[in-house]
């Protein structure tokens, strides 16, 4: 890949984390991110169009009434276009609760008919008479005409568990919530992944917790719009066991001719890193997972798919595939991407985009006729963003802040 000049769309609230990248069918691109006041918790959400040279159009701030907008590096604020161009978001307001160990959750969702300058009012995804409650590391998918799926990890049954909802007005309704997975447990701070194939055909993806603690990703498949779903299948099988969460769920992503793409990370002592997998079978088995960035050790690193197929291409061409992620084999965290033009069956070697001397985590791209942006969280010196599993502790967790980060983009060439 090349890439041009990086630069810092956080500018115009000083500091930013959280970021969300979309782009559109017709490559209409937008970016977003979460600030605050002084760097604090009071979140707020700010959305950009980016225009086909890079520059950002005007931004507009989202507040929700309901509270404060999380700057959650593993649960970021979501964006995602519709076929009509409408823009959707979906983010987490946090409640912080005296007694309670963990603030409280709400879902919400809203839409821009005009590009991301305005916005319906925010209204919660979930279907329970209270908006909170541990509704949580979700994730956003436009599908056909005005359908909208979203997913998330939910605790109503005590235990983490995956849920989603439709909405087949563009998000003006949604669908009662369905439990995807309903005899699993999934590990509580992985985020969830969820895309919509051909016809009616969605997939969902998160981390398992099986039997002995045995924590690994997996993908389930519907076939009638997220009404119903079969018994999930692992694509990661090496067996992981952790007595806690890594914060760090997988990537999903499903291609023109209905075969799934997913990326993860694992912690598997002399085989930690990123990993990818590739199904032929519409999510019913996956091949063997091929190592994208491994070492012997490795904090949490977090993924993310893309996909650009050739214009003009036949529906079952091989796409290119672009992996990214916080490089968490290194001291310092970097932005890593790695490119497959033959559909995920090779890798080419990986290239660096962040700058050296800086931490940066928590990337997010999007690929179109041949351009992928990338954006990403960054701050100066050896500040880490990588959650640990040792941080599972019994001590309250109060609202996440912004800090000092700031959200850098990059544009590159396939």
């Amino acid at each position: 890949m090349t890439f041009g000049e990086a630069r810092v769309v956080s500018a115009s609230t000083e500091v930013g984390a959280a970021p969300t990248f979309a782009v559109g069918p017709d490559g209409r691109r937008a970016v977003a991110w979460v600030s605050a006041p002084g760097g604090g918790t009071d979140g707020r959400l700010y959305v950009a169009p980016v225009g086909a040279d890079g520059a950002l159009g005007a931004t507009a701030e989202l507040r929700d009434a309901l509270g404060p907008i999380e700057p959650h590096g593993e649960a970021p604020p979501k964006l995602a276009f519709a076929p009509s161009g409408a823009l959707y978001a979906l983010w987490v307001v946090g409640k912080d609760v005296p007694g309670r160990r963990f603030p409280m959750s709400a879902l919400r969702f809203a839409r821009s008919d005009d590009g991301g300058r305005t916005w319906t009012a925010p209204a919660s995804v979930t279907d329970l008479p209270q908006p909170f409650g541990s509704f949580n590391f979700h994730a956003l998918q436009a599908g056909r005409g005005d359908t909208v799926y979203a997913t998330w990890l939910d605790g109503r049954a005590g235990k983490s568990a995956t849920f989603m909802t439709r909405s087949t007005d563009g998000g003006r309704t949604w669908a009662p919530n369905v439990r995807v997975d309903p005899a699993g447990e999934a590990c509580p701070c992985c985020r969830t992944a969820v895309v919509a194939g051909r016809g009616d055909t969605v997939y969902a993806a998160w981390r398992k917790v099986f039997p002995g603690n045995v924590r690994q990703v997996v993908v389930a498949r519907s076939a009638d719009g997220g009404r119903t779903w079969a018994a999930p299948v692992a694509a990661q099988r090496d067996g992981w066991v952790i007595d806690g969460c890594p914060h760090a769920g997988p990537s999903l992503q499903v291609d023109a001719a209905g075969r799934v793409h997913v990326a993860w990370w694992t912690g598997k002592e002399g085989a930690a890193g990123v990993f990818y997998a590739r199904s032929d079978d519409g999510g019913r088995t996956f091949g063997a997972p091929a190592p994208l960035g491994v070492a012997t050790y490795s904090r949490p690193a977090h993924v993310q798919l893309a996909l650009d197929a050739a214009p003009n291409a036949a529906p079952n061409a091989e796409p290119t595939v672009v992996a990214t992620w916080d490089d968490g084999t290194v001291r310092q965290p970097r932005v890593l991407v790695r490119v497959s033009r033959d559909g995920g069956a090779t890798f080419g070697p990986a290239s660096e985009a962040s700058a050296p001397g800086r931490s940066a985590t928590f990337p997010v791209l999007a690929a179109h006729a041949g351009r992928v942006t990338l954006a990403w969280n960054e701050e100066a010196g050896s500040v880490e963003e990588h959650h640990h599993a040792a941080r599972d502790t019994e001590a309250h967790q109060p609202l996440p802040s912004v800090g000092r980060k700031t959200i850098v983009m990059r544009d590159g060439r396939l």
